[in-house]
């Protein structure tokens, strides 16, 4: 498979996107068949495929060159550290923690959402981004990654009986959001900070009492990443770069 990512990235993320979603439609109707939360059933599968997807892509040098454990291309400090990015996925702890839960369903679903968050920014920000910033307008690119992904959510409507309005405000959520990851992959190529906030962010919002995506999260969500991004369009050497199409050589993209 790694020559199909040298010879075309997109259809490479493509599979593993095809992969993924098999995978959870399987899991899925088998907790649903058994009557059971799908997360129990879905969260040694998800974690497993991303063990294995990333031996994949260590092995054949892939990991690297989309910014996966390599070192950034900017300074923390010009990063503020990523902590506007950082505290995102705390926000929805402000409504209560679910403490219903018990240990056998908090560990099931930090790793159902470690295995779905390494995924889904291995396949949108890493690969399917590299492979689209060669062949597309750049501006373009990062409106379609970050779209692409919000509207992937629309499942959630289907999967639990979710309403149209609260559907809504979930896709504008993770549009948002997917900008705010694609204004530090811009900034730093760091994939890396970018999965371990994915991670927290859907998991901290499962533990937490908030049910459904929330308006005043959506505007405080918004307003974070428009004054970060802006910032990093201004400090972030590699923001301009990138629109520029000279992105220099630290940067995964």
């Amino acid at each position: 498979m790694s020559n199909l990512y040298r010879n075309n990235a997109v259809s490479y993320s493509l599979v593993w996107l095809g992969i993924y979603l098999v995978l959870n439609t399987i899991t899925g109707n088998v907790a649903a068949a058994m009557e059971i939360d799908s997360d129990l059933v879905s969260a040694i599968p998800n974690l497993a495929l991303a063990v294995i997807c990333f031996c994949v892509l260590k092995r054949a040098g892939i990991a690297a060159e989309i910014g996966l454990l390599t070192k950034p291309a900017e300074r923390a400090s010009v990063m503020l550290y990523y902590l506007p990015m950082l505290a995102l996925p705390f926000l929805n702890l402000a409504y209560g923690i679910n403490t219903s839960l018990s240990v056998v369903e908090v560990v099931s679903l930090f790793a159902m959402y470690s295995g779905v968050g390494f995924m889904e920014e291995i396949i949108f920000r890493g690969i399917m981004f590299k492979g689209l910033t060669k062949k597309w307008n750049r501006y373009v690119v990062v409106a379609f990654i970050s779209l692409t992904f919000a509207v992937g959510h629309i499942v959630s409507m289907v999967a639990v009986g979710q309403s149209g309005t609260d559907t809504v405000l979930q896709i504008l959520n993770a549009f948002v959001v997917g900008l705010m990851f694609m204004a530090v992959m811009l900034a730093s190529g760091n994939l890396t900070i970018c999965v371990i906030a994915h991670i927290l962010y859907n998991f901290l919002a499962n533990i937490s009492l908030v049910r459904s995506t929330r308006t005043e999260v959506v505007v405080i969500t918004t307003a974070i990443t428009v004054l970060y991004f802006g910032y990093l369009i201004a400090r972030a050497k590699q923001v301009k770069a990138y629109f520029g199409g000279r992105v220099g050589a630290g940067v995964a993209l």
